[in-house]
């Protein structure tokens, strides 16, 4: 029954780099997953490319009950802290539209690159390791099947909900509400709408456009997709971290190009209402805004309230979601563990010394494009740093 310094619960983005920061410290780790190999929800990140962080990481583009929590660590681990680390290590680096970065040699070159590292520092892996119980007398002590891993410091980095495909389970909750740690309620986030059986735009499934979707005071300009079920697309996932059952989202199909313009300047032509339209969108997404008494009708003879219910459904189209699609199709899980019980900068729990909550598990969560990942590494280095 060896000891560790740490032991780390949670093989996945951020559990790996936070063994490889505290052992290069010197310190001895120990990594448990119930998983069999280590990265497995990583290796699939950004369509299997790793988007592994953003250029232009900052405050804003975290959630959180305390929006501030999460400036002491990404201010010390800054938005071109891991793609140094790849290039230190062989790997490189591509940025792409909104600041994103992916690394080109893809998401499994990252998670095998981790697992190497932390193995070379000399990082114990415990894997396919289902846990019994975990208590503290003076040190932690991990038990499981096989026997029991005392730890002097527990890490716990078992991420939420989201991707229950690749193993996520609510268990990293339960430890955080054992050591008497509150939770905000965990939810999916990064999410599509889904709009309920009589969605009455299914038959557009497939079509995507570039459009600006607003919700409150926030608004996004990126694609966005129709499917059988809803919305879909970078748009609605980056504002579904901000909709709330019952409450209306409203989209812009044609940003940058309003159609009261477009209809005042075909006054003077013989052009169609159907024509006009056809231009700013896609010609099956324009048959199901226009109205059919309006289709054929030439622009110059639209009466000045035609002109303007036109211009509201193009440019303020407003829908009223159902609800948000799940956890099978989030990005990542919104909520968990409240950070009112974290020291911003070191991660550890202000209840109970000793015991740290880093990654998707903590209620910080990032906007599409890296963000994500980048709280995984930045929240990780600021817990190896203190352990």
């Amino acid at each position: 029954m060896l000891g560790y310094d740490v032991v780390i619960i949670g093989a996945g983005a951020s559990g790996l780099f936070c063994a490889l920061t505290a052992a290069r410290k010197g310190l001895s780790v120990a990594v448990i997953d119930h998983n069999n190999q280590s990265g497995k929800k990583l290796k699939v990140t950004g369509g299997g490319r790793c988007n592994f962080g953003n250029t232009r990481v900052g405050p804003e583009n975290f959630i959180s009950e305390n929006p501030h929590f999460c400036v002491s660590a990404i201010s010390r681990f800054g938005p071109l802290a891991f793609k140094e680390f790849l290039e230190d290590n062989g790997l490189h680096s591509v940025e792409e539209d909104h600041g994103q970065m992916f690394c080109r040699e893809g998401a499994v070159a990252v998670a095998d690159l981790l697992e190497r590292l932390c193995r070379a520092a000399g990082v114990c892996f415990f894997m396919g390791v289902r846990i019994k119980n975990i208590e503290r007398n003076g040190d932690f002590r991990v038990t499981h099947p096989g026997g029991t891993i005392p730890g002097k410091k527990l890490v716990v980095a078992a991420g939420g909900l989201a991707w229950p495909q690749v193993g996520s389970s609510c268990f990293g909750y339960g430890v955080a509400e054992n050591f008497g740690l509150q939770l905000v309620e965990p939810r999916p986030a990064l999410t599509p709408l889904t709009m309920g059986p009589s969605w009455a735009l299914s038959s557009l499934s497939g079509l995507s456009l570039p459009v600006r979707v607003s919700c409150g005071a926030q608004s996004f300009e990126e694609a966005m997709l129709f499917t059988h079920k809803g919305l879909s697309g970078p748009a609605i996932l980056q504002i579904s971290n901000y909709w709330q059952p019952g409450k209306p989202i409203s989209v812009d199909l044609s940003p940058g190009n309003p159609v009261d313009e477009a209809l005042a300047a075909a006054r003077t032509t013989k052009s169609q209402v159907k024509t006009v339209v056809s231009r700013l969108l896609p010609s099956r997404l324009a048959s199901a805004v226009v109205p059919p008494e309006l289709s054929a009708k030439p622009v110059a003879q639209l009466r000045k309230e035609e002109a303007a219910m036109l211009a509201r459904r193009i440019g303020n189209w407003e829908v009223t979601p159902k609800e948000l699609d799940g956890y099978k199709k989030a990005e990542v899980t919104g909520g968990g563990v409240n950070t009112k019980g974290l020291s911003s900068k070191t991660m550890e729990s202000l209840c109970c010394p000793g015991l740290f909550f880093i990654g998707e598990i903590v209620d910080v969560t990032g906007h599409l494009g890296g963000y994500n990942l980048h709280w995984a590494w930045a929240s990780a280095y600021a817990a190896g740093q203190a352990l």
